[in-house]
């Protein structure tokens, strides 16, 4: 017999189906606890899949967080030998220097920007992560649709 029912009158939380096999009526102790580690068993194969999901998806974070950072490093760099060391230096066309110094100081913008989005992403799949039955669970109540993906 399937944990799952797709019906819609079957509520999309995992929970459901826990507390229904606890509470259901078996004929014997080994029976019940057969029931109830098949539906755990079911239900903890999704959580798993979606846990699996937080994982990659934090995965890709830090790779983009680490080609971010290089491309700070790179911008910071920048500024450096092009705006400040020649500022360093009797002749100089300032012009020139301002509008690279102007160029940069966008590009250094807009790094930060997405350090500050990549930031939020990091905090959003930490709360996920850390209580991933929570997180499945609240996903697939809001989204009902979902429980048949994961």
């Amino acid at each position: 017999m399937p944990v799952f029912d797709y019906s819609p009158a079957v509520a999309a939380d995992p929970e459901v189906y826990r507390i229904h096999a606890r509470e259901e009526s078996y004929p014997n102790s080994v029976a019940e606890q057969a029931e109830i580690k098949r539906v755990d068993d079911a239900v903890f194969d999704r959580v798993r899949i979606y846990e699996n999901s937080l994982v990659e998806s934090s995965q890709a974070l830090i790779q983009r967080g680490v080609s971010l950072a290089k491309d700070a490093t790179n911008i910071e760099r920048a500024v450096r030998e092009e705006v400040k060391y020649p500022l360093d230096s009797a002749r100089v066309d300032l012009k020139a220097v301002a509008e690279r110094y102007t160029a940069l100081r966008s590009r250094a913008q807009e790094q930060i920007d997405a350090l500050e989005r990549l930031a939020r992403e990091a905090e959003w799949l930490a709360e996920k992560a850390n209580d991933p039955y929570a997180a499945y669970r609240a996903l697939v109540v809001r989204y009902p649709a979902l429980s048949k993906k994961y």
